[in-house]
Formats: structure tokens, C-alpha cells, sequence
């Protein structure tokens, strides 16, 4: 039996979810990278507030400050909203799981390849005649 031309192919949504899992590895790595530079430039800022020389270069080290707190802030809730996903499939035995299903991805385009390709039918017996 075909599938309808609607529905997606199974491999379209088996790459779709290992694009979502790439997505947010991608994500969580990128903004867990932006958290811990915030954490340097943090102490940087600081140290500019503290030696400024009057008001308003301590105010605009202030105002970097909060830009950069703020940031980080982004950044961290990006780490925490996909952190459960990442740690899941970076345990072992997961791991292996997403990598079989890589696997199981070009299995099954090979095999709808070869469903939806134009097919002919030669006869095994000899013609009677």
C-alpha cells in the first residue's frame, strides 16, 4: 500500500526530528558559549565601574553592565529550555539510539527510492508457445 501524497514520507519525518535534535544541540551549545563569555566581560565591566573617573563613565559602564547582564539572562534560559533534550542524547546508550536512527534515515530513503521508482517486471518462466 502507497501513502498518500499528502502525508510526509517516513524519512522526511525522520529527518525532521534528527534536524530538531541537531537544532537544539546547535542552540544549547551556542548559547552556553554566550553564558560563560557574559561571565568574563561581567568581571571587565565591573572592574570599569569601579575605576571610572566620574559619574557618567561609571553610568555608561553601568548601562554595558545591565546590556550585559541581560544577555546573559537570554542566553541562560536558551541553555536551561534545551538542556533537558541535550542531556538526554548525550547519555550513551541514547547516543547510540540517535545514531541508529541516522542509519535507519538512509535505509529508508533507499528503500522509498526504490518504491517510487519506475519498476519493471521481467518473467521468470519462458513463454509456452
Amino acid at each position: 500500500m502507497r501513502m498518500k501524497k499528502k502525508e510526509p514520507k517516513p524519512s522526511e519525518q525522520i529527518a525532521e526530528f534528527l534536524n530538531f535534535i541537531d537544532q537544539c544541540e546547535r542552540a544549547y551549545r551556542i548559547a552556553y558559549d554566550e553564558v560563560s563569555r557574559e561571565d568574563k566581560r561581567v568581571q571587565d565591566l565591573l572592574h570599569e565601574v569601579e575605576l571610572a573617573q566620574n559619574a557618567a563613565e561609571r553610568n555608561r559602564a553601568a548601562a554595558r553592565l545591565q546590556k550585559s547582564r541581560r544577555w546573559r539572562r537570554e542566553n541562560k534560559d536558551t541553555v536551561l529550555y534545551y538542556k533537558s533534550v541535550v542531556d538526554f542524547f548525550s547519555e550513551k546508550g541514547n547516543r547510540n539510539t540517535l545514531n541508529q536512527m541516522r542509519q535507519l534515515l538512509g535505509r529508508q530513503r533507499k528503500e522509498e527510492e526504490y518504491v517510487n521508482s519506475e519498476r519493471i517486471y521481467y518473467p521468470r518462466a519462458e513463454k509456452a508457445g
